[in-house]
């Protein structure tokens, strides 16, 4: 293994924020957040956790409450994701961002934020991806696929992610600390 790659896991695991969303589709452009949860990691435990449901503004497809257990009712009243914006940045500023395919959260927290005319706190951030750090430190005949779901269940994680926000950070978690035991 690298030692670059050993160096990035060290230092995440020392200050980072865990990000994860849920949301209504696929395509941030037209899809929203439903839910959010961060999970700042401090000397590689939990010292802070923001999370909230978050109120798109539409009904929500069937097919997100049947992957994910959120209704329409739930969502009803929650806030608006810009409501739920300075928790976010005060939790991610100067932190790396870390998450289980980040790409997908990072790109929807920027397209939210464009929406409302705000700059996006992780459009700037130090990023790892633990999907990307899987790739590269197990081999592919030992998991099949890089889900998190997968890798929690092959690896033998204590939190198994549920398309739940809160969850999934937790599982994302456990396979950072992983991902870093490995790299040694």
């Amino acid at each position: 293994m690298t030692t670059s790659l050993r160096r990035r896991l060290d230092a995440a695991l020392a200050d980072c924020v865990i990000i994860d969303c849920e949301t209504t589709g696929l395509d941030p452009a037209g899809s929203r957040i439903i839910e959010i949860a961060a999970l700042h990691i401090h000397d590689g435990s939990p010292a802070d956790e923001f999370h909230t449901l978050v109120d798109p503004g539409s009904p929500l497809p069937d097919d997100i409450t049947s992957l994910t257990g959120i209704t329409s009712q739930d969502l009803d009243g929650q806030p608006a994701f810009i409501d739920a914006l300075d928790l976010i940045a005060s939790l991610v500023e100067g932190r790396t961002v870390v998450g289980h395919n980040v790409a997908f959260d990072i790109a929807f927290v920027s397209a939210e934020c464009q929406r409302n005319g705000a700059p996006s706190p992780l459009d700037y951030s130090d990023v790892v991806c633990t999907a990307t750090t899987a790739r590269s430190l197990i081999p592919r005949e030992q998991v099949g696929r890089y889900r998190l779901a997968t890798l929690a269940d092959v690896l033998d994680l204590r939190h198994k992610p549920s398309h739940r926000a809160v969850d999934d950070v937790l599982a994302t978690a456990d396979l950072l600390r992983h991902l870093r035991e490995l790299s040694r």
